[in-house]
């Protein structure tokens, strides 16, 4: 039986790019699909190009606008208006393979029921050696990343292990099924871990996530994250969302002392080493790095106060 596949696209700002993926999608083998649109833009730039596109699109579309510049909550939007029993997430500037969406779900079929999320590779098409941004991922409890690894690597679905199977957002999929008994994406993360921490959630569930080789061509645009791959303008989001995540999922899984040495680590090496950078690599005035360190401090303080809370019962038991 064919079952109906829903890609959910969220953007912000971004028409030109998100025009190319919308056409990149005319090419795919697999027929028995519809688009769900985000819309987080500024303007009404992006309304008008999916108006103008929708009655000649080969697949039907259905659109919808959040105010919040917000990927989860944007996700979370999209998938209330999915109807497909896999939900397929694409970035607004990346570009799939015509046979995308088989491969996903031959995996699907490979591992049954239990099979939750599948995603594939991504190659970054901006960089001279087209340099693979992601391919068969794992993240820690802490929420360290090994982006890349081997065709053979080991997969990690063990619901009490460290190490855990990621995806990466261009290039993944989940069981629509999966994702309402988990109640969707966690919507403090508003830009990165995000579906990481979806990905463990599933795991802890009981599911399994499993990847694909099909690779997804990303042509990465500037955004109000980033004016380029190296200088990021997200320093508030990237501490933030590292201290909770790793308190979230850490906080149970090893003992405080070393998960605070090591959350330490992983802001410096994340955070703060990389914005020093700047100063050499994009000659950033002193007075900009300074600001995304007192940006970084904010995040680390507003992510302790938030993972924190998550464990406030166990603490009024100890008491």
């Amino acid at each position: 039986m064919v079952e109906l596949v829903s890609i959910l696209i969220c953007t912000s700002d971004r028409p030109t790019s998100l025009k190319k993926t919308l056409q990149s999608l005319e090419q795919l083998t697999y027929r028995t699909i519809e688009v769900v649109v985000v819309d987080a833009s500024s303007t009404n730039e992006t309304a008008e190009l999916i108006d103008a596109i929708t009655s000649s699109f080969c697949f039907p579309i259905k659109f919808t606008t959040v105010k919040q510049k917000n990927i989860n909550i944007s996700r979370n939007v999209g998938l209330k208006l999915t109807s497909g029993s896999v939900v397929v997430f694409l970035d607004d500037d990346a570009i799939p393979p015509p046979d995308w969406i088989e491969q996903l779900l031959s995996v699907y079929s490979r591992y049954g029921d239990r099979c939750a999320g599948v995603g594939g590779a991504v190659r970054d098409m901006t960089r001279p050696d087209y340099h693979l941004q992601f391919r068969r991922g794992i993240t820690n409890v802490i929420s360290s990343t090994i982006s890349v690894r081997s065709l053979d690597a080991s997969d990690y679905n063990q619901p009490q292990g460290f190490w855990y199977n990621g995806l990466m957002g261009a290039n993944s999929s989940y069981r629509q099924e999966a994702l309402e008994r988990i109640n969707g994406f966690d919507e403090f993360f508003e830009y990165f871990l995000d579906e990481t921490d979806l990905c463990l959630r599933l795991i802890q569930a009981g599911y399994e996530i499993h990847h694909s080789d099909v690779t997804v061509e990303h042509y990465i645009q500037p955004n109000h994250n980033r004016k380029d791959q190296r200088h990021l303008t997200c320093w508030y989001s990237l501490a933030k969302n590292t201290t909770y995540f790793a308190l979230k999922h850490g906080f149970k899984r090893t003992n405080f002392l070393s998960l605070v040495t090591r959350l330490s680590l992983l802001l410096t090496r994340r955070c703060f080493l990389r914005i020093i950078r700047l100063k050499f690599t994009h000659n950033v005035p002193s007075s900009i790095l300074l600001n995304y360190i007192k940006q970084s401090i904010e995040g680390i303080q507003v992510g302790w106060v938030a993972g924190l809370s998550l464990h406030k019962p166990n603490f009024s038991k100890e008491t």
